[in-house]
């Protein structure tokens, strides 16, 4: 072998390793890392006395949040916990007894009330008596009222040293700031609403009224690689509600604003309160509102008074015409679709004669393959035939199986560009085959009288150069996917709805949101691993869009009504869940205390305010129910950068490939009601659109965020 040979495999060799050795650092486990915390830039508390060199107990770093003191407390020693703590200031002394205080979460005293200056702290252990240490901090008076009343603002979720969001008030101004800004050397990334924010460390303002679904992400990797379930991944998730401040902005338009209304006030509990706090009206006429009873104490009939027109089939003394049930593997005592596939047409029919009763029934065979093979296509036609023609006036679709055109899920980080989809206006037709007619001329076409699109919330990654995830696509794509559905000749009859759930559904092993609860007897702390909540701007715009453009809406819901209480929680060894922690205020309590009935059912284990938000929406397209019943639905020209855009076939789709603003409407007579959204501005963003009425008037709106924006009017001619 030639002596450049030899230099040549050699090189290649090495290329080849140094390509294996970064691929594996790259997408390799990280196993056997340690990230450890990057302190931030705060003061220092200067010790005074320390008598107590078993433990080496002693104040570190300081934190002063609007009346709220946070001390960083070190020791050689456990077990000190929890702790008897005095303030000292010119002779005056606070004392806070049986402070508890565990990993993560510093020493935390709240409402002080200080003069400016220094101020000594004295902290004594409870765990091990003598172990104590004494401490010298400076305390600003003017940061007092730095942070909002406490009356105006709810905040649910994570609560660690890792993220804490609050609402700092500064020349009448609100900003969201995260105080935690928590580093450790990982890419970390924080999001509002799901699109992707920087600044949060220093405040970011924000408009009152509205809820806020701030997330924090660290990864070993870059974002873009969240997929990668080998990599070190954490995640924290915030909910802000602010009050609104009661002053209506004006705006120089000649429609009227609906907005969240002033009435709207969630309370501090984990409960939702809509079904009792809500004012009372019918359901829209003709459209579905499908939904579960959340609180086990309200009664069923508060939800119909509500806008609800469809519970679930388990509750009690509820009409049959008024139930929804969705048809789970279980229907078949979850044997698989081989056994289903072998049937014969009397067994099938007699498996339908069972159906009976339901005003609208769900087809949600998970564990089959969603593109169903001829053989049980075959036996579901025979299925659904039978249901149908038991209960003519059923609402009866196949979630699972889809419609006849499925949400394709467009978004312009992959393949599926939204403007590639602008063709199936063309000729549109079903994009899968569970719709093709079988050699006998079966087919599901003249079943189905719903056609449903998933709307559940989608990855909140890759992101794109202006912050935008996938999940920022998921309502035009809805849209878009609705719309098709409806020029489909067989389902132009069909009623049209969006099928939700509230919270991402975790694609990649995902890790889980540690949500915070406070309990009182016994006295401490629990944290339940859960899911990812999706934004309430998101779940406000799919109620509006889907019963102001379509039919209505079924969100789903994985349990039954809940109870109430901080303290009613069951947690026996054999609990199903994503993890839980239990931090005893007296660091003794053991969770087996929780090992017991809760007669009037569990508390929930976190704060469902999309359902809410659904509710709210709906309550929101009441107030223009004299427009949708009777009215067209028209898209609408508006004018960016000084050029006018007109509205297009295909308009859902076209503006996500741009990312524009989507601005539709209902018009009957000389009645108008506008809907409007910017899926893609900055979540804390405002724009004024102009846009030109069907009358050929130019007025503006106000968009929001990622909120939808809801106007109502009357035209000229």
């Amino acid at each position: 072998m030639s002596k450049s040979a030899i230099i040549w495999i050699s090189t290649l060799l090495l290329v080849l390793s140094g390509a294996g050795i970064w691929a594996w650092q790259r997408y390799g486990p990280s196993e056997g890392k340690v990230f450890v915390e990057i302190p931030n830039e705060l003061p220092f508390a200067t010790t005074i006395d320390s008598a107590s060199n078993a433990c080496d107990l002693t104040v570190r770093r300081y934190r002063q949040i609007g009346k709220e003191m946070q001390f960083e407390l070190a020791a050689n020693a456990g077990g000190l916990a929890p702790y008897n703590v005095e303030i000292i200031q010119n002779g005056k002394v606070q004392r806070f007894e049986k402070v508890p205080h565990r990993l993560g979460i510093w020493l935390t005293l709240t409402d002080i009330n200080l003069n400016e200056g220094k101020t000594s702290i004295k902290v004594s252990s409870i765990g091990q008596p003598g172990c104590e240490t004494t401490a010298e901090f400076d305390y600003n008076t003017s940061l007092k009222t730095q942070i909002l009343e406490e009356s105006k603002w709810v905040r649910q979720g994570s609560k660690d040293n890792w993220l804490d969001v609050r609402p700092v008030v500064k020349n009448n101004r609100i900003f969201l700031k995260d105080f935690a800004n928590f580093q450790d050397g990982r890419t970390h990334v924080v999001m509002i609403d799901n699109i992707v924010v920087t600044g949060l460390e220093n405040g970011l303002e924000v408009k009152p009224g509205y809820l806020y679904n701030v997330t924090a992400k660290w990864i070993d990797a870059p974002y873009n690689d969240w997929w990668n379930s080998l990599k070190n991944r954490s995640v924290r998730q915030q909910n802000i509600w602010i009050s609104a401040n009661g002053v209506t902005a004006k705006e120089e338009s000649t429609l009227t604003r609906i907005d969240i209304p002033t009435w709207y006030a969630p309370k501090k509990d984990i409960n939702v309160h809509f079904d009792t706090d809500f004012p009372e009206f019918k359901p829209i006429e003709g459209k579905l509102v499908m939904q579960y009873r959340l609180n086990n104490w309200v009664p069923a009939q508060n939800y119909f008074n509500r806008g609800i027109t469809h519970l679930p089939a388990w509750e009690k003394n509820v009409p049959t015409d008024k139930m929804h049930w969705t048809a789970s593997p279980g229907l078949f005592q979850d044997k698989n679709q081989d056994w289903f596939a072998g049937l014969p047409r009397e067994e099938v029919e007699k498996l339908g004669n069972n159906i009976t009763g339901f005003g609208a029934y769900a087809f949600d065979f998970e564990f089959w393959n969603q593109i169903y093979t001829p053989e049980v296509k075959q036996r579901l036609i025979w299925f659904a035939e039978r249901i149908r023609k038991n209960n003519p006036n059923m609402n009866l679709f196949d979630y699972w199986g889809g419609s006849a055109y499925t949400n394709p899920h467009f978004n312009t980080m992959n393949d599926k560009k939204p403007g590639s989809f602008l063709k199936d206006y063309d000729n549109p037709a079903p994009n899968h085959t569970n719709y093709d007619i079988l050699p006998n001329g079966d087919s599901f076409q003249n079943v189905f009288n719903v056609s449903p699109t998933d709307v559940y919330p989608r990855p909140s990654f890759g992101v794109d150069e202006q912050g935008n995830t996938p999940n920022n696509f998921t309502l035009l794509s809805a849209i878009h996917a609705l719309r098709i559905n409806e020029l489909i000749p067989f389902q132009k009859k069909n009623k049209s709805i969006f099928y939700a759930w509230n919270r991402y559904m975790p694609l990649y092993k995902d890790p889980v949101v540690p949500w915070h609860l406070e309990t009182t007897d016994p006295k401490g702390e629990l944290v339940f691993g859960q899911l990812e909540m999706m934004p309430a701007s998101q779940a406000l715009s799919m109620s509006l869009f889907s019963l102001i453009l379509f039919d209505g809406y079924y969100i789903w819901h994985d349990s039954q009504a809940a109870g109430r209480g901080a303290n009613s929680y069951r947690i026996t060894p054999e609990s199903m869940d994503w993890g839980k922690e239990w931090y005893p205020a007296d660091a003794k309590t053991n969770i087996s205390v929780f090992n017991r009935t809760v007669p009037d059912g569990e508390a929930p284990r976190y704060w469902d305010y999309p359902t809410e938000f659904y509710v709210l929406g709906n309550w929101m397209a009441k107030q223009v129910e004299d427009v949708l019943v009777g009215g067209t639905n028209q898209d609408l020209a508006f004018e960016m950068n000084g050029t006018w855009h007109e509205p297009k076939k295909g308009q859902a789709a076209l503006v996500a490939d741009k990312k524009e603003p989507f601005i539709s409407a209902i018009v009957k007579g000389n009645k108008i009601v506008v809907l409007g959204i910017d899926s893609f501005q900055s979540p804390t963003a405002t724009k004024k659109l102009t846009i030109r009425l069907p009358d050929g008037e130019k007025t503006s709106i106000l968009l929001y965020g990622n909120w939808p924006a809801l106007y109502r009017g009357t035209l000229k001619k």
